[in-house]
């Protein structure tokens, strides 16, 4: 198969059929040869990313995992790789030196969105998984661009951990209500101007809510039309 990527998922796998969608969505097809081609890796197993980095000597490491599957996929030639998981980009520079292969990053291309309305100095609230929170996955590429940056205050944090983990992932049950909560209170309580859903399984919610024109951004989203763009370039050359 020429011109093909591959897409690291299952992390979780319903909010990887979410991407799927998505990128499906926003290709200009007209018939079944316009779609894009790819190779859907939904590694399911994988040990959580948000519970070894919030516990590490307790759980297993998620990384040699990550960079078998890399390693391996490597020698089938892709154009460039998708990792779905915004808590897994913590790996990211283990994994670039894993493969020659291009890796898309979705935390930087989900800041590079923000900048293209929002000026320097507006306050940006990042939500997510603790692990991607507490260490700071989203942060130096708010910060490089001259935004406030703005964690959720423990509370909210505690409500959106409830969400991701306890109702989507161990449920399947996206919880509206829960979700147009956390939004309000970003925006209504931390005063942000602009939020960034940094989990995937938030990326569910929102294709459901659809707050877009209302000052979210979903990194999933970016990362699907960036996907596409990047895709139909090598397949136009």
């Amino acid at each position: 198969m020429d011109n093909f990527f591959t897409i690291i998922g299952g992390m979780g796998t319903i909010a990887t059929e979410l991407y799927i969608k998505q990128i499906n969505q926003k290709t200009p097809a007209k018939n079944d040869q316009d779609y894009l081609n790819y190779i859907l890796v939904n590694y399911s197993t994988i040990p959580d990313r948000s519970t070894y980095l919030m516990s590490r000597e307790e759980t297993i490491n998620p990384l040699p995992y990550l960079l078998d599957t890399f390693k391996t996929q490597s020698a089938l030639n892709p154009n460039f790789f998708v990792l779905t998981c915004n808590t897994a980009h913590y790996f990211f520079k283990e994994l670039e030196k894993a493969t020659d292969v291009p890796i898309l990053h979705m935390p930087r291309l989900a800041v590079k969105e923000v900048t293209k309305t929002y000026p320097k100095g507006t306050k940006v609230g990042i939500i997510g998984t603790e692990g991607t929170i507490q260490n700071k996955i989203y942060d130096p590429f708010i910060l490089e661009e001259g935004y406030d940056l703005v964690h959720p205050t423990l509370e909210i944090q505690r409500m959106v951990s409830t969400l991701i983990f306890d109702k989507i992932k161990q449920q399947n049950f996206l919880d509206k209500e829960l979700y147009d909560q956390i939004i309000n209170k970003m925006f209504t309580e931390l005063n942000c101007e602009v939020v960034i859903l940094g989990c995937t399984e938030l990326s569910l919610m929102e294709d459901m809510e659809n707050y877009q024109n209302n000052h979210v951004i979903d990194p999933q989203n970016v990362l699907a039309e960036e996907s596409v763009k990047l895709a139909l370039s090598y397949r136009n050359k």
